[in-house]
């Protein structure tokens, strides 16, 4: 399929071009999910920020124990996700470099300005599930590693920030701005100093 080249937009009116029987998909903790994030888009669209949706959506699921996901690049926006979520939950958190994991141990280019220590998403996943944590949120962690994040996360997780260093964290301005658009870099030339 290739939904992003449909002009009808069948699906959303209840007229899609193709069917299928996706209430199967959905049993047991996926369809409370599934209605529960349906619930608060209905009952709070346009009105609640991306940050009270998550509260509101962990409130309805009975959520008590959160995790945090963060690169350590946004250590101070972590601590105050933190501090806003424990007024009303349980907040855990582990940082992209847990474990202090090498480059060189897993055969990674290194440059000075990073440093030698790896991200560890899968580590991360670990933590918090060892916490007990019921939901986890991410917080700006690298292209890949929020995949690995996902991948290996026993709770459900969601996207606070997506990391962005050029666009200052609001990655959809490519597509909003004529001008970043037309000066997209198709074949970056690799950093060398």
């Amino acid at each position: 399929m290739k939904c992003h080249l449909c002009e009808t937009k069948g699906c959303s009116k209840g007229d899609p071009c193709i069917s299928f029987d996706s209430l199967e998909l959905y049993q047991g903790e996926d369809l409370r999910l599934l209605k529960t994030a349906s619930d608060v888009e209905a009952l709070y669209y346009c009105t609640l920020n991306r940050l009270e949706e998550i509260m509101e959506f962990s409130r309805r699921m009975g959520y008590k124990k959160l995790g945090i996901a963060f690169c350590i690049g946004f250590r101070g926006e972590a601590e105050m996700l933190g501090k806003i979520l424990s007024e009303e939950f349980e907040v855990y958190s582990a940082c992209c470099k847990v474990s202090a994991m090498k480059k060189d141990d897993i055969g990674a280019v290194r440059r000075p300005w990073i440093g030698e220590i790896s991200c560890n998403p899968a580590e991360q996943a670990r933590v918090l599930d060892s916490a007990g944590c019921q939901f986890n949120i991410v917080l700006g962690l690298c292209v890949g590693h929020d995949s690995l994040f996902y991948r290996h996360s026993k709770a459900p997780v969601t996207t606070f920030v997506v990391k962005d260093r050029v666009l200052g964290h609001n990655p959809v301005s490519v597509l909003y701005s004529q001008y970043l658009r037309k000066n997209l870099k198709r074949v970056p030339e690799e950093r060398m100093k």
